[in-house]
């Protein structure tokens, strides 16, 4: 559930990137966006406007296949849920869901590796108007970077982390690691105990 939250909240949220230039100041995300001088928000719908024409595509790709992460996730919620109330009990079903888990978290990586590496060249932030990503202030110096990273984009790297840690779980389940784990560790609870201690000692 963590995963899914921080899942949609960096789907809703335009704070992947924070662009201040003064040609172009807005706050980007995956679905939606935030111009900060006429504080309007939309939900991409002037994506022609703001996303370069030649990679107008990919990024209409990477948002269908962050919103297919995002469903993945809510239906591997669900699907844990009815496993938690013992409606599925077969350890085939864990492996389908690792599996399942796994290209969901792909989905994630992938959206996150591409956009994080190629968002410069999906908002035209390479353009030579941006002085290569940095705006000087009067004295020649270095005033700050014209884009940088949000807490959305942080909030979706965060859920990927999480729904990482998801698939593992599973996959445990579904090799037994976890009833071996428990059948250590009671034998060394019953090693340790006292009560063993004095029965060997009678013995």
């Amino acid at each position: 559930m963590l995963s899914l939250t921080c899942i949609v909240f960096g789907m809703a949220s335009s704070q992947w990137i924070r662009v201040r230039a003064s040609l172009f100041s807005n706050d980007l995300g995956i679905m939606r966006h935030c111009d900060v001088v006429s504080q309007y928000c939309g939900d991409m719908e002037r994506l022609n406007d703001l996303v370069d024409a030649q990679y107008a595509s990919l990024f209409r790709s990477l948002q269908a296949v962050y919103l297919m992460h995002c469903v993945g996730m809510l239906i591997s919620a669900v699907v844990y849920f009815l496993f938690a109330v013992k409606f599925f009990e077969s350890k085939g079903g864990f492996r389908a869901l690792t599996a399942f888990n796994f290209l969901t978290l792909a989905a994630g990586v992938y959206t996150l590796a591409l956009f994080g590496t190629k968002y410069r060249q999906f908002f035209g932030l390479t353009s030579p108007l941006y002085d290569n990503n940095i705006i000087f202030s009067k004295d020649g110096h270095d005033s700050h970077h014209v884009s940088d990273f949000g807490y959305g984009f942080i909030m979706a790297i965060i859920g990927c982390v999480l729904s990482a840690i998801v698939t593992v779980c599973s996959g445990m389940e579904a090799s037994r690691a976890v009833d071996l784990l428990r059948n250590m560790q009671n034998r060394l609870t019953v090693w340790t105990s006292p009560y063993t201690l004095f029965v060997d000692q009678e013995a």
